[in-house]
């Protein structure tokens, strides 16, 4: 799976965020045919480990498939909860983002992933990179992921 920068893309930010305990909103009005890179934190998904805010999964796969008429794009970029301490760590947080894959399958707008920065200051950072890729493409295999 080809790993590409994020630099080599124009992507506008804009953030997905929980709204009263469920409801996603997001940061910005999405324009007709932008690119955007929608950050998603970890706090927002998941209550810990394999628990999920699936009230807030569903809320944002809704919002993102009434966006599909406007051919706006979007890559799902992973923030965490807090500094990544551990591999273990980053494993919950790959766990809890392909889970997230899984609810967002059917939404033609979502390009891919970016990998999560916080990989990068891990001991196995190499590793885990692979893994969150490996994981996330197993069932999603035209996700393109993205590194910054």
């Amino acid at each position: 799976m080809e790993v590409n920068s994020v630099q080599d893309e124009n992507f506008t930010d804009i953030v997905a965020f929980c709204m009263d305990g469920a409801e996603a909103e997001f940061s910005l009005k999405v324009e007709e045919g932008k690119k955007y890179r929608l950050a998603v934190a970890l706090s927002d998904i998941s209550f810990g480990s394999e628990k999920y805010n699936e009230s807030f999964l569903a809320s944002l796969r809704k919002k993102l498939k009434s966006q599909e008429a406007s051919s706006a794009q979007f890559v799902i970029w992973p923030l965490p909860k807090n500094v990544l301490s551990s591999d273990d760590d980053a494993l919950e947080m790959t766990a809890a983002f392909k889970h997230l894959a899984r609810r967002l399958k059917d939404c033609e707008n979502v390009t891919g992933f970016a990998i999560p920065r916080s990989f990068l200051d891990l001991e196995h950072a190499a590793e885990l990179t692979e893994n969150f890729v490996h994981e996330l493409a197993e069932k999603h295999p035209d996700y393109v992921f993205f590194r910054s």
